[in-house]
């Protein structure tokens, strides 16, 4: 009996590990987002920036990867000459588009979109200005990453 016990409470913790969640910080994230896709995580060291009044709009043109990490601004125009592609980000119905500001990687621009009813209540907190936050989402570099959750502070 005492086995049977201790095999299913080293098989709950083990199973309660790998179902932990990652913290790690926005740099860490945006030099390898492709890393995590799939997988829940929650970000910190980022801004959400209501200072412009208005959800970005579905369809926003971000700029496209460069150099094998998804979400960069390119520096210099492509290997045929032209100017940087452009990817969009599309979210679903019912969510909509954040800025989310990476402190120390201002070039990442990834496609971040968090439900209607929460930006609403973000935007009221945040009252026009940059919020210090902390996200946790999931999703993937070419489709996006669906806010679920944040925390506002440090």
């Amino acid at each position: 009996m005492k086995k049977i016990t201790s095999f299913f409470a080293i098989a709950f913790a083990v199973i309660g590990m790998s179902k932990a969640q990652m913290v790690i910080a926005g740099e860490q994230f945006s030099k390898n987002p492709a890393q995590y896709n799939g997988r829940q995580i929650t970000i910190k060291n980022i801004q959400l920036d209501f200072s412009n009044n208005a959800a970005a709009p579905a369809g926003a043109v971000a700029p496209a990867p460069h150099g094998g990490a998804p979400g960069h601004a390119p520096l210099a125009p492509g290997p045929n000459g032209q100017g940087a592609q452009t990817i969009t980000c599309n979210p679903p119905k019912g969510f909509v588009s954040i800025d989310v500001d990476f402190i120390a990687d201002p070039e990442y621009k990834g496609c971040f979109f968090i439900s209607q009813a929460q930006y609403n209540q973000l935007k009221t907190q945040a009252g026009g200005q940059r919020l210090d936050a902390q996200i946790t989402f999931k999703g993937d570099a070419r489709m996006g990453y669906n806010i679920t959750l944040y925390k506002i502070g440090k």
